[in-house]
């Protein structure tokens, strides 16, 4: 049985020599250690793969209708809750305009 160096070996492949070693593999550490091998074709083929599948194309900044925000927070101000919700729903982008109605909520 020849010496194989095993540096940075895991408790997997110390399971994996022993598996293969009880199966009957006559170079049970040889044949993990050729498993742990790196593949840079194959890293490679997964980098280009990803990058080929990833979306390009960025989402658009919300847009922010202050005026609404700010006519939303006065009618929260003055307790219509409901007009405010129907202000901020009337928008474009509702949760991008009723996140900076805050700023206004309560300033007088």
């Amino acid at each position: 049985m020849r010496t194989i160096r095993r540096d940075g070996w895991t408790a997997a492949d110390y399971d994996s020599q022993q598996i293969l070693h009880e199966l009957g593999h006559r170079d049970a550490a040889a044949r993990v250690t050729r498993a742990r091998r790196p593949r840079p074709v194959r890293r490679a083929w997964r980098t280009l793969r990803a990058r080929l599948h990833r979306p390009t194309a960025e989402a658009p900044a919300p847009v922010i209708d202050w005026a609404a925000a700010r006519a939303a927070a006065d009618a929260v101000n003055r307790g219509d809750g409901e007009a405010a919700g129907r202000i901020v729903q009337a928008t474009a982008d509702p949760r991008g305009t009723a996140f900076p109605a805050f700023r206004f909520i309560d300033v007088h």
